[in-house]
């Protein structure tokens, strides 16, 4: 979903050079390499229905789920359980709407290694979950507000000893954990990489970083879909915020990130990832990526 120069889309193809057979993987290195020969930075929704790997591809033990929206559409997710015996902390992983949650089973693997249970869902009009028209010069749609309040009420609804509730998310995902979970008070930590801001901050940034204007909501509440609002209003209850972003992403900034952790000072912890894109802040330094997220929820 960037721009990136050349020898930094190198460095990436190196660093993921152990992960060539994952179409997911080589999906998104395609999307790269049309990013380059435009020279534009990209925001667009990008659906797939497609499941390019699975869990059980790797061996990994999860449960399919079906998760019911308050507008009788039906989410598909899995449910992983911890590694631990007796953990009662959950992580709900939020993707960035290019893909499916296929691309986060590497992400999974390293919260299970912390202890927690977790679980990924599709938006609607993605993977499994029921058909939504999804056009991609949105940014987002309000309706991903319905899902992330699903999953969430799954788990309170059918996992109600998770007594520890976080949630990660990258890009809109990351965005949408932030208004949602500050609107929460059963929601207690936050991993939001490179979240939005607000609509009106991202659509002036879209426009001056490739001169394109996207669309966004309408009718919406803006206390339960923007992160600005949301935590300045809201968001007493939360026990931390980890904000992360890539050094030189230019639509999901650090700028953006350094706004909003100043909303919520007093619990919020900021990593920029040097050399880095939305694309990039994992897959840059996955050890340091780690290391960060460790000592942020231990």
């Amino acid at each position: 979903m960037n721009k990136m120069k050349i020898n930094t889309f190198t460095n990436y193809l190196k660093l993921n050079s152990n992960h060539k057979k994952n179409v997911g993987y080589m999906r998104k290195i395609s999307l790269l390499s049309l990013l380059l020969i435009s020279g534009f930075v990209t925001f667009a929704l990008n659906p797939s229905r497609d499941y390019a790997i699975t869990p059980s591809d790797y061996g990994m033990k999860y449960e399919d789920i079906s998760i019911p929206t308050e507008d009788n559409l039906t989410l598909i997710g899995w449910f992983f359980k911890s590694t631990e015996t007796n953990s009662y902390k959950i992580m709900i992983i939020s993707d960035d709407g290019d893909g499916n949650m296929a691309d986060n089973i590497e992400l999974v693997s390293n919260f299970l290694s912390l202890g927690y249970n977790v679980i990924t869902y599709d938006y609607r009009g993605y993977g499994k979950s029921s058909d939504f028209n999804i056009k991609k010069d949105f940014f987002i749609y309000s309706q991903f507000q319905k899902d992330i309040e699903a999953t969430l009420a799954y788990v309170k609804k059918f996992q109600s000893k998770m007594r520890n509730i976080h949630l990660y998310g990258l890009g809109i995902g990351a965005g949408l954990s932030l208004a949602i979970g500050a609107n929460h008070t059963e929601v207690g930590r936050i991993i939001a990489d490179s979240p939005y801001s607000n609509f009106e901050e991202m659509k002036k940034t879209i426009k001056e970083a490739n001169g394109t204007d996207a669309l966004f909501p309408l009718g919406y509440n803006k206390y339960f879909l923007e992160p600005t609002f949301a935590l300045e209003s809201k968001g007493g209850t939360l026990a931390g915020i980890l904000f992360i972003a890539g050094e030189n992403e230019k639509v999901f900034s650090s700028k953006i990130v350094k706004k909003l952790s100043n909303i919520r000072s007093s619990i919020s912890t900021v990593y920029i990832v040097k050399g880095a894109t939305l694309s990039t802040t994992f897959s840059s330094n996955k050890t340091k990526y780690f290391e960060e997220i460790k000592n942020f929820v231990k």
